[in-house]
């Protein structure tokens, strides 16, 4: 059985309270292990914010090389690799402007020193064994979108799910098949809004593409429940078909697990098959986790948190 736990960010000690809730101590080396052999499943974006990014790393990583966890990448640990990675044409994979270098800052001040940016080349290679998704018997696990066109992709392309440098040198060319794959696995689905509307992001960005709720039928969703942004004009108007020519949506009933979309307020499902276990914690909400027990249908009382 498995404890899936939501996007971390560095923030160490909310971790090691959760994990302390579900049952999890620290043994004699400090990797936290259940007296029931239970596992952790951990949803990625462990990088980049919070104020123990490296307290974070040491503790996820040893629990995934302990066997006491399994992980999936994040599309922060994702964009870290290309970041570092040079361009064979020149640069890096993902430019060192200064919208990426903010975002990475926190993480690149944790490992300034020589030493521990020793460290860190580290921790880059370990995020190469990092699969993309699992699929295990009775559930499925993916940092932000569940797509299986995409998951079909990956699947033949990469062994064991996992990146390699070639993968992610393709994967950097925008509009390469690699590139939307791993676009939407790790960061979802977007769509354009209409007539010029747009939202300020987390980070005060202004934007123009809005994140959506691929586990919801679009044709039965108004904007207001399938736009993953408020948008008070446009909340009770249906979603716009014709700006979604490959619109799909999750109707299996496997049940699946994913972070990644900053959502607010009390943690609950989201269908009786899908639940996002991230709320936030990065900008003081909580660390979320799901207790499953084998069920096919997810229960409300599985979400555990604070």
């Amino acid at each position: 059985m498995y404890d899936l736990i939501g996007d971390i960010h560095g923030h160490a000690d909310e971790l090691h309270r959760l994990l302390a809730k579900l049952g999890y101590k620290p043994d004699s080396a400090g990797v936290y292990r259940h007296a029931e052999a239970r596992q952790v499943i951990f949803l990625g974006d462990f990088i980049d914010r919070g104020p123990a990014i490296r307290q974070t790393l040491q503790t996820v990583r040893a629990m995934v090389e302990g066997g006491s966890a399994l992980a999936v990448m994040g599309n922060h640990e994702y964009n870290a690799l290309a970041f570092w990675a040079f361009d064979p044409t020149g640069g890096h994979l993902r430019p060192h402007r200064p919208l990426h270098i903010l975002q990475h800052l926190r993480t690149i001040e944790e490992f300034s020193s020589q030493e521990l940016f020793a460290e860190w080349q580290g921790y880059l290679q370990w995020f190469y064994t990092l699969p993309l998704f699992l699929e295990l018997p009775g559930l499925r696990v993916v940092h932000a979108c569940w797509d299986a066109r995409y998951i079909s992709y990956l699947r033949g392309q990469l062994p064991d799910a996992r990146l390699t440098p070639d993968f992610l040198l393709a994967a950097s060319r925008v509009g390469s098949e690699e590139f939307r794959a791993v676009e939407v696995t790790l960061k979802g689905h977007e769509m354009p809004l209409p007539d010029n509307h747009h939202f300020f992001d987390k980070d005060g960005h202004r934007r123009h593409m809005v994140r959506t709720a691929w586990w919801l039928n679009p044709a039965q969703a108004t904007c207001g429940q399938y736009f993953l942004e408020s948008i008070e004009a446009l909340a009770e108007q249906p979603v716009n078909l014709a700006a979604l020519p490959n619109a799909s949506y999750y109707q299996d009933e496997t049940p699946v697990f994913f972070g990644h979309y900053w959502l607010r307020g009390q943690p609950q499902l989201l269908t009786p098959h899908s639940v996002c276990l991230d709320y936030s914690v990065a900008k003081g909400g909580e660390l979320v986790a799901y207790r499953w027990q084998g069920e096919q249908v997810l229960r409300a009382e599985g979400l555990v948190w604070g």
